[in-house]
């Protein structure tokens, strides 16, 4: 009865342990279905926030376009300058009061250098895409980098025309790469209204976004910052704009500055967005222009005067 006893009591607790618990094949099984789950969910949730970034993006350029019509109906139909001369301040200092950000316009001193101002380290999310990887801000005496390095980033250029239009090459010369006098912002002038009377606002492109690093390691403009600038410059102590680029390559291009031996005036604008970039027009309406657009309409796109006719991407 005994030796009975025992065995029904020992066959009852193997038969609990067998029911209560997991195997070892049977927590496998859970964790490779939790693996593919989570290999499934990924994707999707980096797509969302990736859709959130660009929704953020598209906003900031929105908020450009509006201060750029704002500023002509404030200065009789006068758009802003491009790069107005060597260590000025430029365009994205000039859509300060009309992004709501008059305190630090007020704070600025126009005349003076803005390599030297206190607000040359103010972040404004405005002037960033959130697909950017670099920092928002370069401290001053950062490693590895320059003094025309430092400073609150701006992830977004200007749109400075193109060189070759009717086999005609109109230009400035420049070492750090000729500008054209055909694009909505340049060196040295500033557009009005009867400008666009070929093109039209609605057809021309006005700023876009620009994240250039080179892809060379050795290189060094390489890293962070690699060739984006604090927003507040508008041009070095040469002919290099801070402002805007002349459209001379597609977006997104892979290039790298030294190797390749573009000029700093003539790097691609592009993003970290997949297959493309955010402009906005002189207007003030937001594109996103891919990556695999034709180059002939793109630079057509770039110009305010040339009398294109292309079919919109």
């Amino acid at each position: 009865m005994a030796g009975r006893k025992y065995s029904q009591d020992t066959q009852h607790r193997t038969n609990r342990q067998s029911t209560g618990g997991f195997t070892l094949v049977e927590l496998l099984v859970v964790i490779v279905i939790i693996g593919i789950l989570v290999g499934l969910l990924l994707p999707a949730v980096q797509n969302a926030r990736e859709s959130g970034r660009q929704t953020a993006c598209k906003n900031n350029l929105n908020q450009m376009g509006s201060a750029i019509v704002q500023y002509a109906e404030a200065n009789n139909q006068y758009y802003p300058h491009g790069s107005p001369d060597s260590e000025k301040h430029g365009l994205f200092t000039d859509l300060l009061p009309y992004l709501g950000q008059l305190p630090i316009w007020n704070d600025l001193n126009l005349d003076g250098i803005p390599h030297n101002e206190l607000h040359r380290y103010t972040f404004l999310s405005v002037y960033r895409c959130p697909s950017f990887i670099g920092p928002n801000v370069v401290p001053k005496n950062a490693a590895g980098t320059a003094d025309y390095m430092w400073g609150a980033l701006g992830t977004y250029q200007g749109v400075g025309g193109t060189l070759y239009r009717n086999g005609e090459k109109i230009t400035e010369s420049s070492q750090y790469g000729d500008m054209p006098h055909n694009g909505m912002f340049g060196w040295d002038e500033r557009r009005h209204d009867r400008d666009f009377a070929n093109d039209g606002l609605s057809n021309t492109l006005a700023i876009g976004e620009f994240v250039h690093s080179d892809k060379d390691a050795s290189s060094f403009y390489s890293g962070d910052p690699g060739n984006v600038r604090a927003w507040i410059l508008g041009a070095n102590d040469g002919t290099g704009t801070y402002a805007f680029k002349v459209v001379e390559l597609p977006i997104n291009s892979k290039i790298d500055r030294i190797a390749n031996k573009i000029p700093y005036n003539h790097l691609p604008h592009g993003s970290f967005h997949p297959e493309g970039a955010h402009f906005v027009f002189g207007d003030g309406h937001v594109q996103f222009l891919n990556e695999s657009l034709d180059l002939e309409i793109y630079r057509a796109m770039a110009t305010c005067n040339g009398g294109e006719v292309y079919v919109m991407p």
